[in-house]
């Protein structure tokens, strides 16, 4: 079999369809239609043996020669044509189509077409070199001391502010009975006239609620609307606007150790400039670790930044499918389901769905970008980068499964994909920052 032509069509809905014009040799042909007539010849037929009924018999059990002859053209597309578009590198993201025009002929050549939606060819505004900020690679002081701050925070402890005079400030633990209701008057999870400790100043409530709160004593009783919009102008309440009851109970005060030899003892080190050094190993070896990705992260959220146009809603969607059924098989994993997830971590349904929806397109655009990446750069996929893929896999029996599923398409893209990350990653202009 060969592919004679291969042409990309554009519907109105901007959904990229590929067709494929595939031309099976006589000898393909005579071939598939021995293996048709082989396979009914191991029926029972009326009259004969199994194996001894003539050929006009034959086609006469399957409804007469027209109806024989597309048997076997169904068998020749069936057996061949899957391998025939893997080795052309073609991935169609849903069931092709077949389409023949003539009637197959024993003797002569077969000619049929095949299409459906693939992913789009898309272009970027630029292909240079991305600039991106990454840390610096050896571990700095201001690093350590931020790590040493959170192993202090870690050991924290409270006292209690007894004076009653005390006057709430940024800093101050606050012990409060809470109700927070949302524009609909509908009291927001996990705070209905419940006692909680609200750090304030620290991220534990909104700075808008944090602010309302200074100011006020022991027994006070606050009354006030605020704001929970994040800086993107999103919010997690609806339109962001709640109202809340503050009933002040008491404070407390946060106290850190101090960073001595008593503490790094604590801590099992042998004194505060041994605890030093150990958080300095501990964060050089957490760089080593994580750099790479984060620069292949940032080095593709700039690529993606130049995408020439949107990316069609149909890939988009086909991508979606893809995100929604990882995030349910994680859920199966950690041995949960959906409503457990979303009652846990208090997430509606509509929140759910823009959140995936948002990682789909992010992914669409990543794979759109990368393969424009490498047609662009000219890159090559060899057969020694196809094996790599499969190291620690299974390797040459893991590949040889793929490639008798006709699943090698699938391999090359992904290879494709790492070498235009590999070329992003080399060339980026990288500025170190802190």
């Amino acid at each position: 079999m060969e592919i004679t032509e291969i042409n990309r069509e554009y519907a109105d809905d901007g959904k990229q369809e590929l067709v494929m014009t595939i031309v099976a040799s006589a000898e393909d042909v005579d071939a598939a239609s021995k293996r048709f007539f082989a396979d009914i010849q191991k029926r029972e037929l009326k009259g004969f043996r199994k194996g001894k009924a003539p050929r006009a018999v034959l086609e006469q059990s399957v409804g007469g020669h027209a109806n024989a002859m597309g048997g076997v053209a169904e068998t020749l597309i069936n057996e061949l044509a899957p391998a025939v578009i893997d080795e052309n590198d073609v991935i169609f993201i849903e069931d092709p189509d077949f389409h023949v025009d003539d009637m197959l002929e024993e003797g002569k050549p077969f000619k049929f077409t095949v299409s459906g939606p693939v992913a789009p060819v898309m272009k970027l505004t630029d292909y240079d070199p991305v600039s991106i900020e990454m840390p610096p690679e050896e571990p700095t002081e201001a690093e350590i001391d931020r790590q040493l701050a959170a192993l202090q925070d870690y050991y924290h402890t409270f006292e209690d502010i007894e004076d009653p005079d005390h006057v709430a400030e940024m800093g101050d633990y606050v012990k409060a009975k809470i109700t927070v209701t949302d524009s609909n008057d509908k009291v927001v999870g996990g705070l209905a006239a419940q006692s909680r400790m609200v750090g304030l100043g620290n991220g534990t409530m909104p700075m808008t609620f944090d602010e309302k709160v200074v100011g006020s004593k022991a027994g006070d009783t606050l009354e006030f609307d605020f704001e929970a919009i994040k800086e993107d102008g999103t919010s997690d309440f609806g339109d962001g606007h709640l109202h809340a009851v503050v009933d002040v109970q008491s404070f407390r005060r946060m106290v850190l150790p101090p960073l001595d030899d008593e503490f790094a003892a604590k801590v099992g080190c042998m004194d505060a400039n041994d605890m030093r050094d150990q958080m300095r190993r501990n964060i050089g070896i957490q760089k080593q670790r994580e750099l790479p990705k984060i620069k292949v992260d940032r080095a593709v959220d700039e690529i993606i930044k130049r995408m020439d146009g949107e990316v069609p809603t149909y890939y988009m969607e086909f991508i979606r499918q893809d995100v929604a059924r990882e995030f349910m098989q994680n859920l199966e994993k950690d041995g949960t389901n959906l409503q457990q997830w979303m009652l846990q971590n208090q997430v509606e349904g509509e929140k759910m769905k823009e959140n995936i929806e948002a990682e789909a397109l992010h992914r669409a655009k990543i794979d759109c970008a990368l393969e424009a990446i490498f047609v662009e750069k000219g890159l090559e996929v060899t057969d020694a980068d196809i094996d790599a893929m499969f190291e620690g896999e299974g390797g040459q029996e893991s590949r040889e499964k793929w490639e008798n599923a006709n699943r090698m398409a699938d391999v090359r893209k992904m290879a494709r994909q790492t070498k235009a990350t590999e070329w992003l990653v080399d060339n980026a202009d990288v500025t170190i920052v802190e």
